[in-house]
């Protein structure tokens, strides 16, 4: 289930994510250019390590930097999942800590924010309600906001703008709308977001893709839906596509119970 944070904290949290896996499985996660924050409620996560069939127990609470590329998690049967996922400059507004520094990392929550976070972890798991939830992490965030939305949101005008335009812009449109010089703008965006102008541009387009795919839900939209985002032909959408996610078009569309957008369960 997905809802929405309350309007006080929007310009931080995107929206949460409340999942349960009543099987073992194999997870995917890749970059939908957004950060976050996983909490397991019950049961356990563990990282896949590449090349072998066994992975690290992940802690009960860890923060996801900025996706390099995809990762994989295995879920036990029966685990339950709390994710806060986070405006693109979101995180860096709440802990105050450069993108890049935390970018393709999963990080124990508790080295970033201490006992705070194990009382809230406590709190989650003891939560009736989904509401209740949510009040226990912005109630906890109010502690540790390190900036506020004046100081950290440089960039929100920039991001929405990305957006409405499915991220079918160059990066020489984005340094008329900023002023900023290309280097300028690298910057920027590392700093607060994780990754480059380029790459963020290119995983806007990618996730308008997978909503045009999604809810037209057949094989034969491909090439419409390739056209319609940017994609000069299917050749180039194809490798784009395998980069961010390790699987075609088609494979993903395969997974129909996919827990989110960017979280597919794997074979």
């Amino acid at each position: 289930m997905q809802l929405p944070p309350s309007q006080a904290w929007s310009f931080c949290i995107k929206h949460y994510l409340f999942l349960k896996s009543n099987y073992s499985r194999a997870l995917r996660i890749f970059s939908d250019g957004n950060t976050g924050m996983v909490f397991t409620l019950r049961g356990q996560l563990r990282i896949q390590k590449k090349d072998s069939t066994s992975g690290g127990i992940l802690p009960d609470a860890f923060v996801y930097g900025q996706l390099g590329r995809y990762q994989d998690i295995t879920c036990d049967a029966g685990t339950e999942m709390l994710i806060i996922v986070f405006q693109p400059y979101g995180f860096f507004s709440l802990s105050g800590i450069p993108a890049d520094e935390t970018k393709a990392q999963i990080i124990d929550a508790w080295l970033i924010f201490g006992l705070r976070i194990s009382s809230l972890t406590d709190a989650l798991r003891s939560a009736t309600s989904y509401t209740g939830s949510i009040s226990a992490i912005e109630n906890c965030f109010s502690a540790l906001l390190k900036n506020n939305q004046k100081t950290t949101n440089q960039l929100g005008a920039v991001i929405k703008t990305i957006i409405q335009a499915r991220g079918q812009l160059t990066v020489s449109e984005l340094k008329g709308m900023t002023g900023q010089s290309e280097r300028q703008l690298e910057r920027s965006f590392h700093k607060v977001i994780g990754t480059s102008p380029l790459k963020y541009l290119q995983i806007v387009r990618l996730h308008h893709f997978l909503s045009f795919i999604r809810s037209a839900n057949k094989e034969e939209s491909l090439t419409m839906a390739s056209l319609e985002s940017g994609y000069y032909d299917q050749p180039h959408l194809i490798h784009n596509f395998k980069q961010f996610t390790g699987l075609t078009p088609t494979q993903y569309l395969s997974a129909a119970d996919a827990l989110a957008v960017n979280l597919v369960i794997v074979k």
